[in-house]
C-alpha cells in the first residue's frame, strides 16, 4: 500500500518494542517471542499502515511459527491499551498503525493510495460539525474517499 506523509507533528513518539511488551504485560498480557516479533515488525513499518496479513508475512519470513491468530490477537491487544489504532479503509482490510498523533486519511478508489492528513486540516470540520449539528466525530480518524491527483489527471 502506497502512502505519503501530509504534514503533521514532528513531536510524536513511537515506543520501543520493550516499553510496549511491558504495556501490554502491565496489563495482564504475556511477553512471547511471537508478540515481540509482530511488535518489531510494527516499528519496523514506520509510519506504514499494515493489514493483519501484511503483518504477519512480515514476521513470518523470520518466525515461521507466528500463526495468523496470534497476529489478530496481538493487535486486538495492542489496540484494547491504546497503543495502535486499526483503521477501516473501506472494502478493504482494516489496517493498523501506531497510535502517535491524530491524523486521517484520503484512500483513492482507483489505485488505492492513502495520503494522511494532519488532524489540524479536519479540526475546523469537526469544530463546524459540533456547532451546526452538535455532533461529535468521536473517532481519532476519518477516512474520505476519492480519487488521487494521479487518478483524476487520466
Amino acid at each position: 500500500m502506497s502512502e505519503a506523509a501530509a504534514g503533521g507533528r514532528a513531536d510524536h513518539h513511537t515506543p520501543g518494542a520493550d516499553e510496549i511488551l511491558d504495556k501490554l504485560r502491565d496489563h495482564g498480557g504475556r511477553r512471547t517471542t511471537g508478540r515481540r516479533a509482530i511488535v518489531e515488525a510494527l516499528i519496523g513499518a514506520g509510519r506504514e499502515h499494515l493489514s493483519a496479513e501484511e503483518l504477519a508475512a512480515a514476521v513470518q519470513a523470520e518466525h515461521p511459527h507466528v500463526h495468523l491468530s496470534t497476529v489478530y490477537r496481538t493487535l486486538d491487544a495492542l489496540e484494547s491499551i491504546g497503543v495502535v489504532d486499526r483503521v477501516a479503509f473501506g472494502g478493504a482490510s482494516a489496517v493498523y498503525h501506531f497510535v502517535e498523533r491524530a491524523h486521517h486519511h484520503l484512500v483513492c478508489t482507483d489505485c488505492g493510495a492513502v495520503t494522511e492528513v494532519p488532524d489540524d486540516l479536519v479540526s475546523s470540520l469537526a469544530s463546524e460539525l459540533d456547532a451546526r449539528y452538535g455532533f461529535t466525530l468521536d473517532h481519532p480518524h476519518l477516512v474520505m474517499t476519492g480519487r488521487c491527483r494521479d487518478c483524476a489527471s487520466h
